[in-house]
């Protein structure tokens, strides 16, 4: 699971639709290191396209978290808003009692990205014939940003795997259809995608992807670490889950 982060000085805050919001300084840090290389490199814009990434993501996740927290809202949980390292977490907005609220919850993050998404390139579409020839290099890098954040990450965070948003479905789905063991269950999926996908991205980074898909054929050493990270966590979750089966187990019967 994301854990809030420990408050500092150097949090921006405010406070917006009723929502409290805090920034952490390592999401700069963080959004900073990872448009680095794609600004920095001799076609990548330099800084002005750094900062457009950077501001890109600040918009797209603040976004995604008013997704949780305003479905939340509509069936009476509150929660706040915490943006931090890669993205942020909607603290509160799910503790909710039905679990169709709690999957709706859930999903409503990478639906608000998708809406952005559409609402944007609407926008571009309709300004397009409006702009000035030096306006558009950076209003095609803003397309280029907000497709990958917007659409890929979406996609991304509606996968199988904790602790995101479709590895919390995927919890309250296995649950709902295996009370005892469904949490397991969702942990063993995590697991097994999360893993597939950190050697799927090694082998694809070196041009030999293990699932041979054309939409699938992407790779890095960051993506491999990203998922391998959640396969570790996935397998450390299961792993107390099935000592906290058996020690269960054990006091039923003695």
């Amino acid at each position: 699971m994301l854990f809030e982060p420990e408050e500092t000085r150097y949090d921006l805050r405010w406070r917006m639709l009723g929502t409290p919001i805090r920034v952490h300084p390592m999401f700069w840090l963080i959004n900073l290191i990872l448009g680095w290389d794609g600004a920095m490199n001799p076609l990548g814009g330099g800084f002005p396209s750094l900062f457009l990434w950077v501001g890109c993501v600040f918009v797209s996740i603040l976004v995604h978290e008013f997704g949780h927290v305003l479905m939340g809202k509509l069936f009476g949980s509150h929660g706040y808003i915490v943006l931090y390292g890669m993205g942020g977490l909607a603290v509160g907005s799910n503790v909710l009692q039905r679990r169709w609220q709690r999957i709706l919850v859930s999903f409503a993050g990478p639906g608000a990205e998708f809406l952005l998404l559409a609402a944007f390139l609407g926008l571009v579409r309709l300004f397009e014939p409006h702009l000035s020839r030096e306006w558009i290099p950076y209003v095609l890098q803003m397309v280029k940003y907000m497709i990958w954040i917007n659409l890929f990450w979406g996609l991304l965070n509606l996968l199988p795997i904790w602790p995101l948003d479709g590895g919390q479905i995927t919890r309250e789905l296995c649950m709902a259809i295996m009370p005892v063991r469904g949490l397991s269950c969702s942990l063993g999926i995590s697991l097994v995608v999360s893993g597939v996908l950190a050697v799927h991205t090694f082998m694809a980074s070196r041009g030999q992807p293990l699932i041979p898909l054309p939409y699938l054929n992407f790779g890095s050493m960051f993506m491999a670490i990203f998922f391998l990270m959640f396969c570790i966590s996935s397998f450390s979750a299961l792993q107390a889950e099935s000592e906290r089966h058996r020690r269960w187990d054990h006091d039923e019967w003695t």
